[in-house]
């Protein structure tokens, strides 16, 4: 790194082909590393917008219905994330969270709702397989309880289908 320079100014000198999505807007698509990237604007649990990466160079009618439900809809999959992210924060609790004794990152989840995950997780990533069906996709989440490896959901038929760690939300299996 440079004298006076940041961790994230260093990465973007170093790495410029991870912030390709930044100058383009859907429906208009940048390339990186073989993937077609963009800005997508989600406004769900504290976000601006996200970026929207398709692990292919093609794009497929699949992959417009599947986007532009996303965003029409996006204020629709809020209770379905918040819900089965606190059931995952809730089973992580259990098993170590709650040793940390912070209440302030890891509150306890028997005696607060399910509405404090909104405040804990925000989307990064929306990332599409090369081929899919529609309402196949995985969301990654920047998350105060999984900081190290972040928060994935994997979407079927536009319905969460599995939460874990970050690798959930970019996994997915190419039909």
């Amino acid at each position: 790194m440079r004298t006076g320079e940041t961790y994230e100014e260093w990465h973007r000198r170093e790495f410029p082909s991870q912030y390709v999505w930044e100058n383009y807007s859907y429906p208009e698509f940048g390339n990186s590393d073989d993937q077609l990237v963009c800005r997508l604007p989600i406004h769900i649990f504290g976000s601006n917008d996200c970026q929207l990466t398709i692990d292919n160079l093609e794009f497929s009618q699949n992959h417009k219905t599947t986007i532009d439900y996303i965003v029409a809809n996006q204020e629709s999959f809020i209770k379905d994330i918040r819900e089965q992210v606190f059931e995952y924060y809730t089973f992580l609790w259990n098993d170590y969270l709650n040793e940390f004794e912070d209440e302030i990152k890891y509150p306890n989840p028997q005696i607060n709702k399910s509405t404090i995950i909104d405040g804990m997780i925000k989307p990064s990533q929306i990332y599409m397989a090369g081929k899919i069906e529609e309402g196949y996709f995985g969301i990654c989440f920047r998350s105060t309880f999984e900081g190290d490896h972040g928060l994935g959901i994997e979407f079927r038929n536009y319905k969460v289908k599995n939460v874990g760690a970050g690798e959930f939300g970019i996994r997915l299996h190419t039909d």
